[in-house]
Parts: structure tokens; C-alpha cells; sequence
């Protein structure tokens, strides 16, 4: 196991340890196979929240970069150099991307991956969805960081319930480029209730492996953030 004691400047933070991540796997510091330090540990080399550590690690996972398991640890896949889609790279070779089209986007990734889960969806997906749908609700009224992070969450289990690597990473990446202004519409008032509220629909969906309404459930949902996007735009 590496150890690494590396300060992380305090702005873009969930960016900055995932890129410090990927530049020791990249340089082979941890190479294919090996495990990261533990996540508290992480969190303390790094001078950042252990929120933080968790979700730079869930997007370099989403990725392909990393694999977890309860358990057992976090650890580099022996595939990482060769998986990875980086939002920053797509920042840089599209140029700025409007809400609209991220939305679009988005919408037609995540329709199809709720309807891959519908059909795919093991048990232990499923008790992956319903465990950040329970983080979503305990953290409603408390902490919206914590409430966007088990979001997050939830979208990642529904997209790895669908079991179609690609269109997870796709899914993460429109994801990550819409951050500002999910952070921005979570704000508003009723979002995270209503939002709540049809997730736990498509969950419903899922555990039934009912494809047509978990794709009905997830349209509604999306023409609730498309309909947010209009205020925010």
C-alpha cells in the first residue's frame, strides 16, 4: 500500500484529489491492482473532508479507473490506463457547454440506464439504491452537501445497476459537468422533497425490473430538472 502526504489547495477540492489520484496511478505510484489507503486516511493526507475523498474516488471509479467492495477496499483496476473519460479533457476540446445541452444529454443516458437496471438489477444493486435513497432522506433537512453527495450516490447505483460500463461513464460525466448547477437548483424550494419523491419511484421500478415505468418515472424526473434549468437559465 502506497502512503502519500500531499496538501491539496482548498479550491476545486473534489477535483483536485481526483487529479492527484490519477497522477499517481498514471505515474504508477499505485500501480494496476494495488489498493489506496484507507479513505479517513486519505482524507487526512489530503487536508480535505472525508466527503470530499469519497466522491473524488467514486468518480474515478465511475470511470474505470478504481474498483471498491464493502469491505475489502478500494483498489487500481488492472484496465485503469486505458478507461479513463476526463470531464476536464472534454471541458477543453468542446469548449463551454451550456445547461441545455448537458441537460439533453443526460436525459438520454440516464433514461436508458434506468431502464438497463429495470432488467439487470442484481439484490445487491438494489440494496445499493435503496441505501443512498435512506442517506437522502436522513440529510433533507440538514446538510445539502451531504444531500447532493447521496444523490449522487443514487444516480451512480442506479447507473451501475444497469450494467453497461460505457453508459455509466457517460452518465457520470454529464453528471459532473451539470455540478454547479445542480448545487445551484438544490437550493430551491421543494426540490429535494420532490426529487425524493420520484427517485424513490424509480427504485420502486427497479426492484419490480419494470422497464417501462422506471423510464417513465426517470422522464418525470427530468422534466422536473429541465423545468428547474428554465428558472435557473
Amino acid at each position: 500500500m502506497v502512503t502519500m502526504n500531499i496538501p491539496i489547495r482548498k479550491s476545486t477540492l473534489v477535483d483536485d484529489v481526483a487529479s492527484e489520484l490519477r497522477r499517481t496511478i498514471l505515474e504508477q505510484e499505485i500501480r494496476p491492482g494495488e489498493f489506496l489507503p484507507p479513505r479517513r486516511e486519505l482524507a487526512a493526507q489530503f487536508g480535505v473532508g472525508l466527503s470530499t475523498v469519497q466522491e473524488a474516488i467514486q468518480a474515478l471509479t465511475a470511470v474505470g479507473m478504481l474498483e471498491s467492495r464493502p469491505g475489502k477496499g478500494t483498489w487500481v483496476r488492472e484496465d485503469a490506463l486505458d478507461t479513463l473519460i476526463h470531464p476536464a479533457a472534454v471541458e477543453a476540446r468542446l469548449g463551454d457547454l451550456d445547461a441545455r445541452q448537458l441537460y439533453d444529454a443526460r436525459l438520454v443516458v440516464e433514461v436508458g440506464l434506468a431502464e438497463f437496471a429495470a432488467q439487470r438489477a442484481t439484490s445487491e444493486d438494489i440494496q445499493r439504491i435503496r441505501d443512498a435513497l435512506d442517506a437522502m432522506e436522513a440529510e433533507i433537512a440538514e446538510d445539502d452537501d451531504a444531500f447532493i453527495e447521496a444523490d449522487l450516490e443514487f444516480h451512480l447505483a442506479v447507473a451501475r445497476a444497469g450494467h453497461n460500463e460505457l453508459l455509466e461513464q457517460f452518465y457520470h460525466l454529464a453528471r459532473k459537468l451539470l455540478s454547479q448547477v445542480i448545487a445551484e437548483l438544490i437550493k430551491l424550494p421543494d426540490v429535494k422533497e420532490n426529487g425524493l419523491h420520484i427517485q424513490r419511484e424509480i427504485a420502486q421500478a427497479i426492484e419490480q425490473h419494470d422497464p417501462e415505468k422506471a423510464r417513465q418515472a426517470t422522464l418525470e424526473h427530468m422534466t422536473i430538472i429541465d423545468r428547474l434549468i428554465g428558472t435557473w437559465e
